[in-house]
């Protein structure tokens, strides 16, 4: 029977990155009461877990290619300055439009909403660009959208893969979240859905521009403005509508494209 090496690779992935959860970032809060700034280092740490796999098991998942040809294909297409730009514009406007109309809706300033927090701006900057959005990528758009690739069209295959990235986040959900009431299920449903578009986003970009720091300019973008932000629930609701209404029209303009090429 022929070895299903994507499923080797979600399972594994799952199981290693709870397992640093559960018993690293686990001890070093509950047991050696960690501060703020090292307990960020350990999750961006964790947050590379995809890539570990990839780096230091890849004849485990895919032992008819060379590590360093894989790696080189993820980066093989030159970039381009304007379009890096706007992938990070993007989901970082997405999210500052969320806030914008929150704010109206609430009746106080954008500002208010943001808490830059005991730790200095350019280390928070660099911190948030050294987790998910570089740790994470290599693993997610570069290994499983392949896979993915292969087996189904477009759309099926980015929904899978932020699918897949999306519930890899559950326990962070339960042990990372300030909403543990019923706002807890607008707040699931919201990483469901905003993943899983951005997942389509980042595949729009990467099906005819094959760079992965495109999609890691989406991924930092999204991720930037949630290190200052402070927000109730009502955010990410919007939030969820905007990507509901601004990913279908990414689809369609994509589509439209295609089928004039």
């Amino acid at each position: 029977m022929k070895t299903n090496y994507l499923k080797r690779y979600i399972i594994s992935s799952y199981i290693l990155v709870w397992m640093l959860i559960i018993f690293v970032a686990g001890s070093a809060s509950l047991v050696f009461h960690a501060p703020p700034v090292i307990m960020w280092v350990i999750r961006n740490l964790i947050a590379w877990s995809p890539t570990y796999l990839i780096l230091i098991g890849w004849k485990y998942f895919r032992p008819d290619e060379t590590r360093t040809a894989f790696i080189k294909r993820c980066f093989s297409e030159k970039v381009k300055p304007f379009l890096l730009l706007f992938s990070f514009t993007l989901t970082f406007g997405i999210s500052v439009l969320a806030l914008f109309l929150f704010s109206i809706m609430t009746g106080k300033p954008m500002l208010s909403y943001i808490n830059i927090g005991t730790i200095s701006l350019p280390l928070s900057i660099f911190l948030s660009l050294t987790s998910g959005p570089t740790g994470e990528e290599l693993g997610w758009r570069g290994f499983m959208r392949e896979e993915f690739n292969r087996k189904y069209g477009f759309l099926k295959s980015s929904v899978c893969q932020g699918l897949v990235w999306c519930f890899w986040h559950t326990l962070l959900w339960i042990v990372d979240s300030e909403f543990t009431d019923w706002r807890a299920i607008p707040y699931i449903i919201s990483n469901i859905v905003v993943i899983t578009s951005i997942t389509v986003l980042m595949n729009i970009f990467l099906e005819r521009h094959n760079n992965l720091l495109y999609s890691v300019a989406l991924h930092f973008g999204f991720n930037i403005i949630y290190v200052f932000l402070d927000a109730d629930i009502g955010f990410f609701i919007i939030l969820t509508v905007l990507y509901l209404i601004i990913t279908p029209i990414a689809v369609l303009i994509r589509n439209k494209f295609i089928k004039n090429n």
